[in-house]
């Protein structure tokens, strides 16, 4: 079988968000070219990204010349200002570029996105608020994403009650309706409080694989039969 082509992911607007996004996408082996019109921007990522590239990405001909219209996938990072988003968004579907992502900050932002036809519409700081309030009203949980549909991924702290038995026995799937994709579990580090850094995912799990104090799982499901969960202890 013939392996895929490395993708190609353009990210425009280098501030925080475009910087962390940057970051991450390499650090999982993918090609990505940083775009910013701000030079200190791009010294910022250039260490860590495929590329890094100074110019005003409004201009459909520095798109080009640039390469920016071949990427299998572009996120439009910039959060100053709406109107550069929404022109980026146009020249790159009109350039025919398959996937787009573009980010909004109120309504009519996204619903203008929405027309353009972009893939998806980014929304950072509701996103975050929206899973910090999920995790402080659910104690017990460290982070929460969105899938749609009512469902959600989930990462709680393994109920006392289940440490020391196995999946099989915990039957967790037939029990909440949750499906365990993983578990992450600390590190040996002699510290008591591990942080989130210092937990790994333990791989593939079998009916054998038994709880231990401090485990995490990462879970698919509802709200509700995540909290059903928690509510074992």
């Amino acid at each position: 079988m013939k392996r895929r082509r490395e993708l190609h992911f353009a990210i425009i607007g280098i501030g925080a968000f475009g910087s962390a996004l940057a970051k991450k996408l390499s650090e999982e082996g993918a090609y990505v070219i940083a775009i910013d019109n701000n030079m200190e921007h791009i010294n910022q990522v250039k260490e860590y990204v495929s590329d890094a590239i100074c110019f005003d990405a409004t201009d459909p001909e520095l798109l080009e010349n640039h390469g920016i219209t071949n990427v299998d996938v572009a996120i439009i990072a910039i959060g100053e200002s709406f109107e550069p988003v929404a022109l980026i968004a146009m020249h790159l579907r009109n350039s025919g570029v398959k996937e787009i992502y573009g980010r909004a900050g109120s309504y009519i932002q996204e619903q203008i996105l929405k027309q353009i036809g972009i893939t998806d519409v980014i929304h950072p700081e509701r996103q975050v608020a929206e899973r910090m309030g999920v995790s402080l009203v659910r104690r017990g949980m460290s982070d929460v994403f969105d899938l749609g549909e009512g469902l959600a991924m989930f990462e709680v702290e393994a109920p006392d009650s289940m440490v020391g038995y196995t999946l099989e026995e915990l039957e967790i799937r037939k029990r909440y309706e949750l499906n365990l994709i993983t578990i992450k579990r600390p590190n040996e580090t002699g510290s008591d409080i591990p942080s989130d850094k210092e937990y790994k995912p333990i791989g593939i799990l079998t009916g054998k694989t038994e709880i231990k104090k401090g485990d995490r799982f990462i879970l698919v499901g509802t709200k509700e039969n995540c909290d059903k969960l928690l509510e074992t202890n």
